[in-house]
């Protein structure tokens, strides 16, 4: 009370981070019972960003996976219809449409491709690219493949078209990725692959694949976004990494 006027409470400002790891200071030995002063460890400040960056980045749909699953499901949809039409009319008239085809092969080949098409439909935005504390992951439907940054040898964007040129491209190309032309990818160039190219090109479309070095092509909604989040992710790594090794040189 001063002058009969409440004295305004002062509240902490320490930072979040700071609280967060007050045992860890207590633990590493900064307080002593001879200190007399505090004595706080940059360390903990590194340490508060690595925890900032161990959650799981954003997911970021992969565009060009997208567009592939948007033409499969249609594509499969209009087969599966006209084989149960053809099956449909062979029961009920007991003519066939097509010569030489069995009722039972007619109905089976329906319901595969229309259950193929409705898997195709739902999937289309379940491929997608993540970076997280040590790595980077890329997930589609059959494929979940987990990118080390010890692998990652650069991070940088390039235009769609000067990647893959539309005038080097067939008809049937062009017309796919023609939505892709004006975009910017994220190419992530790898010291080598973290499985076998052959198997990866079986799960992954061609113009994923980086056609001048060993790598991905990443076509998503917010390429820069997605490069930021990267680089800060393999930089906090990065940091943590040279931590570890620095303390493991001073035990020694």
């Amino acid at each position: 009370m001063l002058g009969g006027i409440n004295e305004p409470s002062v509240r902490s400002s320490t930072p979040s981070i700071l609280s967060s790891w007050a045992v860890q200071v207590i633990t590493d030995g900064l307080f002593t019972p001879n200190c007399t002063r505090l004595r706080i460890s940059s360390s903990i400040l590194h340490k508060g960003l690595a925890m900032k960056h161990s959650k799981a980045g954003k997911r970021y749909p992969l565009l060009i996976y997208k567009r592939y699953m948007d033409r499969l499901w249609s594509a499969t949809l209009v087969l599966g219809l006209l084989l149960g039409f053809a099956w449909f009319w062979l029961w009920f008239y007991g003519s066939p449409l097509l010569e030489h085809i069995d009722q039972f092969w007619l109905l089976a080949g329906a319901v595969f491709t229309l259950c193929f098409s409705l898997f195709a439909f739902f999937s289309r935005s379940v491929a997608y690219v993540q970076p997280r504390s040590d790595h980077l992951r890329l997930v589609t439907p059959f494929l979940r493949l987990n990118i080390s940054y010890r692998r990652i040898r650069s991070v940088h964007p390039a235009g769609f078209q000067h990647l893959f040129p539309p005038g080097e491209s067939s008809w049937a190309q062009r017309r796919f990725l023609e939505p892709f032309y004006p975009k910017t990818a994220v190419v992530v160039d790898l010291v080598a692959y973290p499985m076998s190219p052959f198997l990866l090109r079986l799960f992954l479309a061609r113009q994923m694949f980086s056609p001048r070095s060993k790598g991905f092509v990443l076509v998503v909604p917010d390429w820069m976004e997605l490069s930021t989040e990267l680089d800060s992710h393999m930089g906090v790594w990065s940091q943590s990494l040279g931590q570890k090794r620095t303390a493991a040189r001073t035990r020694r």
